[in-house]
């Protein structure tokens, strides 16, 4: 009968000192989550015989880390995604990409845990996952995004033939709005929108949340901000400003008229955008690219922010705060049940940034100002709005007739 294996324990979790052999052995448990019972199954894997013991924590600390060997084939979706890393890394991609990539992961954790084996989603698996993530009111660039990243995981990993199939080859993309279908909300419809947050009320907690809303819905339509760069604004994200003003002596500010944008000497009020808030996973981060930048405020906007600032201020609230304490769903929940009141297509949040860039290109704003307050790029822009640019060939062929 075979002696009965005796270990002691060291001062290192997960490192024993086998009695038997005079050898370390390494004990990394770990779970794995079982998408069928829809629960984690708990297991152990230990490494024997490891002479010392700088061996068994370098061993143990591989295993931490989710050092997967590929013959293993037993790859997890966080190690998919570290072999992702080393990839990008190795192919010089830009920081904003990774930095993305591993937003959209954490989104994509939320559904699919990190434990979760890149064998165990099947078809049924990623449907569910599809459903779920568009259940949860995520906005249909962040849909794609999403479903762009864990496909691209899946990809990879059976490239690397780290897994045996790829159910990307029948299972169905997941269908999302095409950049082609989203729709301009018209100046009419947005006064309307305006009028029922201004004239009705939504009391919470005493307080009635409908002005915010309001300011909220403004400085989408007039600043095409993100919604999630939107919902991160605090009361010091805006600031005043003044062109062609000379000497240092600043005027007093009041609320600006349409008339005042028309003269010489402009002032006025801008909103910095440094920031996004990622509601599901209750963090702050930089705005996407990486792209800070400033918008000026339209009269509007700037009325109704200078009047909830006063109100937050005699409250003895602090500038700091956020002012939108919303989630992205509470927005859009907002926006539908006005345009529902309304009798209005279900605009989503979205729309209003993609109402914002349309009108700078129907106004003939340069390309490279457009760039600069939309925090879009060039190549973007001009590939999603490729059929707005059209009309310039007339432009260049009216050049070429003058010369």
């Amino acid at each position: 009968m075979a002696d009965k294996v005796k270990r002691t324990k060291t001062k290192y979790t997960g490192i024993y000192f086998n009695e038997n052999t005079k050898k370390y052995d390494v004990k990394y448990n770990y779970k794995v989550y079982n998408p069928v019972k829809q629960k984690n199954d708990y297991k152990a894997k230990w490494v024997y015989n490891l002479l010392t013991i700088t061996e068994a924590r370098a061993e143990l600390a591989k295993l931490q880390t989710g050092g997967i060997k590929a013959e293993d084939k037993d790859i997890t979706l966080q190690g998919a995604f570290e072999l992702w890393k080393i990839k990008a890394k190795g192919q010089d991609f830009s920081p904003v990409t990774i930095n993305n990539t591993e937003q959209h992961m954490n989104m994509i954790y939320q559904f699919l845990p990190a434990e979760t084996k890149l064998k165990d989603i099947t078809e049924e698996v990623y449907y569910k996952f599809c459903s779920e993530v568009r259940d949860h009111g995520y906005a249909d660039e962040t849909l794609r995004s999403i479903n762009a990243t864990l496909r691209k995981l899946i990809n990879l990993c059976y490239k690397k033939k780290l897994i045996k199939e790829n159910i990307l080859d029948y299972a169905d993309n997941m269908r999302t709005k095409q950049k082609e279908d989203y729709r301009v909300i018209s100046k009419e419809e947005f006064d309307e929108i305006d009028k029922y947050f201004q004239n009705n009320s939504f009391w919470r907690l005493g307080v009635n949340n409908y002005p915010k809303y309001r300011l909220l819905f403004n400085l989408l339509y007039f600043c095409g901000l993100r919604i999630g760069e939107c919902i991160a604004l605090t009361y010091n994200d805006f600031e005043e400003f003044s062109y062609y003003k000379k000497g240092e002596e600043k005027p007093i500010r009041i609320a600006p008229t349409s008339k005042s944008t028309n003269d010489e000497h402009l002032q006025g009020m801008r909103v910095k955008i440094t920031k996004a808030y990622v509601s599901d996973i209750k963090l702050t981060k930089d705005p996407k690219n990486f792209k800070k930048r400033t918008i000026p405020l339209s009269p509007a906007p700037e009325r109704l922010f200078m009047r909830i600032r006063s109100e937050h201020l005699q409250k003895e609230g602090s500038l700091d705060e956020r002012i939108f304490g919303w989630t992205h769903g509470a927005c859009d929940s907002a926006l539908k049940k006005a345009c529902d009141a309304l009798d209005l297509p279900a605009y989503s949040c979205h729309e209003f940034r993609h109402t914002f860039i349309s009108n700078l290109i129907r106004k003939g704003v340069p390309l490279p100002v457009i760039e600069k307050v939309s925090g879009d790029t060039q190549a973007t822009i001009l590939k999603r709005y490729s059929h707005m640019f059209e009309s310039d060939e007339v432009m260049v062929l009216k050049a070429m007739q003058s010369l």
